[in-house]
């Protein structure tokens, strides 16, 4: 079941001046529900602007953006509602803390949405286990905080909401191993606990490989690639002549295919690579 469509989506930067720009040309894809999408394209493809039209915080140019069938701008006054149930996490969140506590900060998405103290409160514990935050941490200033720590209480003030879908921009970037570690449990950990849907704008091919079901691929504007995570890195030369790369373990395989070695091109994680290395080690697999 799909819950998000964008059919013939289109968005033009300052339209009828000199400096006119199409951001998106016209891209139409499906989202399922409960399932999470990979978003990657060079700088300038499109992929902010396509962040911000999924959440109304742009109006499309031409086309339209569904949610559970229904256009987000077929009523303009309802799009704040709309953000409620799409949540949007920008690069950077911890910039956007301001609260005297992280209490506060975790509590100020729910407070907009009327709800009751006691719902918030069991919100915010929720979320706090989800994105692994020590209770004890609750009554301090966010500014007191490490940075990982900080991306993590701006991270769960969104998940607080408890949006349908949920849209990270770079949510690893800055951080170290473990950090990157913990940000994408969480992500997998609220969809599999809300029944939620998550995209994910990354750099990064191996947080990509980790997390996504599928990916979808812009190049200036244009949808050029939407399929299984599998599927879109097995087509290595076409993104690599759009300017992206593969997960690491993805251009080992293919070097030791162009090596004679018989390996499958299609691997993208550490496991699926050694058990298919092993292979060749136990069987001598070379051409």
């Amino acid at each position: 079941m799909n819950i998000l469509e964008a059919v013939n989506l289109q968005y033009v930067y300052s339209p009828d001046t000199p400096f006119k720009h199409s951001a998106l040309n016209g891209i139409s894809f499906a989202v399922e529900k409960n399932s999470i999408i990979g978003v990657i394209g060079h700088t300038g493809s499109g992929k902010s602007t396509l962040l911000q039209l999924l959440n109304g915080l742009l109006k499309p140019s031409g086309g339209s953006i569904k949610f559970n069938g229904i256009d987000i701008w077929e009523n303009p006054k309802n799009i704040s509602n709309v953000r409620f149930k799409i949540g949007l996490v920008f690069q950077y969140p911890e910039y956007q803390l301001f609260e005297e506590t992280v209490r506060k900060d975790i509590a100020y998405g729910p407070k907009n949405m009327k709800l009751s103290d006691e719902e918030i409160e069991q919100r915010i514990d929720r979320v706090s286990k989800i994105v692994s935050l020590d209770s004890k941490l609750l009554s301090k200033s966010p500014f007191d905080l490490s940075g990982g720590e900080k991306r993590r209480v701006a991270i769960a003030g969104i998940m607080a909401m408890e949006p349908e879908i949920i849209v990270f921009d770079e949510p690893t970037a800055g951080l170290d191993p473990i950090g990157r570690e913990t940000v994408l449990k969480a992500i997998k950990d609220y969809r599999d606990e809300f029944g939620a849907t998550v995209i994910i704008v990354s750099h990064s091919m191996e947080d990509m490989a980790y997390i996504c079901d599928k990916i979808l691929v812009l190049c200036d504007g244009d949808l050029v690639m939407y399929d299984t995570v599998k599927n879109v890195f097995k087509n290595s030369h076409k993104l690599k002549e759009i300017g992206l790369n593969v997960p690491i373990i993805t251009s080992v395989m293919l070097s030791l295919k162009e090596r004679g070695y018989d390996v499958p091109t299609d691997i993208f994680t550490v496991e699926a690579a050694a058990e298919a290395i092993l292979n060749i080690v136990n069987g001598g697999n070379k051409q």
